[in-house]
């Protein structure tokens, strides 16, 4: 769910190891609260929104409202997300997290001390503008920081703290559950509040990243934090020596190759179809119908015959689930490849969404709630039938936590070459923060006409979804941007494509485009256009 910001893959010695200690986990661990805040925010409001106390403080808390207060986090997020790039040149990765920060004070603190419904919803918005921030900020910083060896364990590690905040704000939903004045709502939302008081010491426990201080010439500072991290203070360790000089040689080469804006990526048709599949991955992930059960499982589970404190308790459970599955998936993505793992994740979930409409269809009948202000389905009467979809929700939080949930940021972070790297991932990052702010407005719209129905509609889009990436995604697994940059400009459809086969086929272009990159490195400025459109006429 996180994003990550993708680091070019260092070509230094691989004998040359960094000597960073205990430091390094520190600062590391300091910058993930950045997505711990994410996870634990994007959780809290599924469960209080099925707590009585704040079901009738905010009375009438209509299915629009409920959607409202799941899709505004994702509005500001989406702001987020895009002024991270714009916060992190001007201030710096590290100041930034701390403004951030400073940001979701007030958005906690307005939902904590709300008297009304619009506060709620302001409060959900500031948030948002600063869990956007924070899930560029946060990796970035990290990936920045860490030894070239353990980069690519950050998305591992900025995925199990979204999901630790996931799984706290749903365990802290159902302690608090048990009070019965509106203090069962306000202390989740208060304790929020402490991560983002901690983060914003950022400035005065983390060092700069040293990739920001090159970018804004100050080379002694960036050799001094690198000393610090990597060298245990020796100026001249060789790994110090070796990171300094690869930053400074990809400062240059993205001044020399990289496009200036967005407008400028998205007018050239030799990205068209890059983008097409980068963003499509993005919205895709959204689209899964993932997030219908993180936002709404305690009522799913309310219409599974689990009341009160018991639903809140299997949403508890959810999130363990979902941190438990996360594991293995972080393996897996480097045993069997991200699109065979995403294909697996799709027919799971599909599967899953087919039962639960199979279930709550056929073996419950809808009814409306007062309590809930919409249509719910009751299967009191077929207990056997409720439990296996509990069961069924639980399996499709483990298919979705160990495929989709990290290995579409993952996908998306490697496929765009270096001119659009990170305008291409931050475009497709921005989508995918819209399609969640469709999926969380428009799910319980939907609960409330169509009930299970809603469930049918998810796994056919699951359909559609495994489909298209059985067609037309590229395998990334194991090739060098370059060969993913000569793969996108051959055959739309992959499905029979022999990649090893058509590699070889274009090793010249894979070759030059190389050279091109490797000029740009030296500080020649390239014309990124020129060779592209050879591909395209190559193949």
């Amino acid at each position: 769910m996180a994003p990550i910001i993708a680091v070019r893959e260092a070509k230094g010695d691989p004998n040359i190891k960094s000597d960073a200690g205990a430091i390094l986990y520190l600062n590391t661990a300091f910058a993930a609260l950045g997505g711990f805040l994410f996870g634990y925010d994007f959780g809290v409001t599924s469960s209080v929104m099925v707590m009585e106390p704040f079901q009738e403080y905010f009375a009438p808390l209509t299915p629009g409202l409920r959607g409202a207060l799941n899709s505004l986090m994702g509005t500001g997020a989406v702001i987020g997300c895009i002024i991270a790039g714009w916060m992190s040149d001007r201030w710096g990765r590290r100041d930034s997290v701390a403004i951030a920060s400073l940001v979701f004070i007030v958005g906690g603190v307005l939902q904590t001390a709300s008297v009304h419904i619009s506060m709620q919803l302001v409060g959900r918005f500031i948030s948002g503008l600063s869990v956007g921030a924070c899930s560029v900020l946060s990796p970035m910083y990290n990936a920045e920081l860490a030894p070239k060896e353990i980069r690519g364990r950050l998305v591992g590690f900025q995925q199990l703290m979204i999901n630790t905040g996931l799984l706290l704000s749903g365990w802290i939903g159902f302690g608090t559950n048990y009070i019965t004045t509106d203090w069962s709502w306000r202390i989740p939302y208060l304790i929020q509040v402490a991560p983002a008081i901690i983060l914003c010491f950022a400035p005065f426990v983390l060092p700069r990243s040293p990739r920001w201080l090159v970018e804004q010439g100050r080379i002694e500072e960036a050799h001094s934090v690198l000393a610090k991290i990597h060298g245990k203070n020796d100026f001249d360790h060789p790994y110090v020596l070796m990171e300094l000089q690869e930053i400074k040689d990809n400062v240059e080469l993205e001044n020399n190759i990289a496009v200036s804006n967005y407008w400028e990526m998205l007018k050239d048709k030799a990205n068209s179809r890059v983008l097409w599949v980068g963003c499509s991955i993005a919205l895709f992930q959204q689209l899964t119908g993932a997030n219908v059960i993180m936002y709404y499982a305690p009522l799913m589970f309310k219409q599974a015959g689990l009341d009160g404190n018991m639903s809140l308790l299997a949403n508890g459970i959810n999130y363990i689930v979902m941190v438990l599955f996360c594991l293995p998936g972080m393996w897996l993505v480097d045993k069997i490849g991200r699109v065979k793992l995403m294909v697996i994740g799709s027919v799971g979930m599909c599967v899953g969404f087919i039962l639960m409409a199979a279930l709550y269809g056929g073996c419950g009948y809808t009814e409306y709630s007062e309590a809930e202000l919409m249509n719910v389905v009751n299967m009191s009467e077929n207990p056997q039938a409720a439990n296996a979809v509990i069961a069924f929700i639980f399996i499709f939080v483990a298919f979705y936590g160990t495929t989709w949930a990290p290995v579409a940021w993952i996908y998306i972070a490697e496929i765009f070459p270096l001119r659009i790297r990170s305008k291409g991932f931050a475009f497709a990052s921005a989508l995918l923060w819209c399609a969640n702010i469709l999926v969380g407005q428009v799910t319980p719209v939907l609960m409330d006409a169509i009930t299970w129905g809603t469930y049918l509609i998810y796994a056919v889009i699951g359909i559609i979804m495994l489909v298209w990436v059985i067609l037309f995604a590229p395998e990334p697994k194991g090739m060098s941007l370059e060969e993913m940059e000569v793969v996108f400009h051959g055959p739309i459809i992959v499905t029979k494509l022999d990649y090893a086969s058509y590699l070889e086929a274009h090793r010249e272009e894979i070759e030059r485009k190389r050279a091109e990159v490797a000029a740009a490195a030296a500080g020649h400025k390239v014309n990124a256009g020129s060779f592209t459109e050879k591909a395209e006429d190559k193949a």
